[in-house]
């Protein structure tokens, strides 16, 4: 059995670390936000894996995530899906048709910009957790 001091003593020890590691988690957290352009055309089938994937990420690392979602014409149910899922916590959705959004991406200083075309395949590999 462990003496009364040394409980004490492992007990202070664990709240420290958990202090820590509390604050490392927030100071992470108050960085810049990450933002991906995903564009989109008839994705039904992966969008809301892609967009709950970034939504795990921004949930695990405590990182603000903007997504914008450009949907280029689609005729299925990707927007229906994509808006079904905006008050997913962890990050800010926004969908759009206008394809100004792509040249306006670089403009925020104060964000990191991704843009993902996912009518190229091997662009979804720059989705964290795919």
């Amino acid at each position: 059995m462990l003496t009364p001091l040394l409980s004490i003593l492992l007990v202070y020890a664990a709240a420290i670390v958990a202090v820590h590691a509390f604050h490392a988690w927030h100071k992470r957290r108050e960085g810049r936000e990450v933002h991906y352009i995903l564009v989109t055309s008839n994705h039904e089938r992966q969008i809301e894996w892609y967009v709950r994937a970034l939504g795990l990420y921004a949930w695990v690392t405590g990182k603000r995530i903007g997504l914008t979602v450009l949907d280029l014409h689609s005729d299925d149910a990707t927007l229906g899906i994509l808006r079904r899922l905006q008050g997913l916590a962890g990050m800010e959705l926004s969908v759009t048709t206008d394809e100004s959004v792509l040249s306006r991406a670089g403009g925020s200083e104060d964000s990191d910009v991704t843009t993902i075309d996912l009518r190229n395949p091997h662009e979804a590999r720059q989705i964290p957790y795919v």
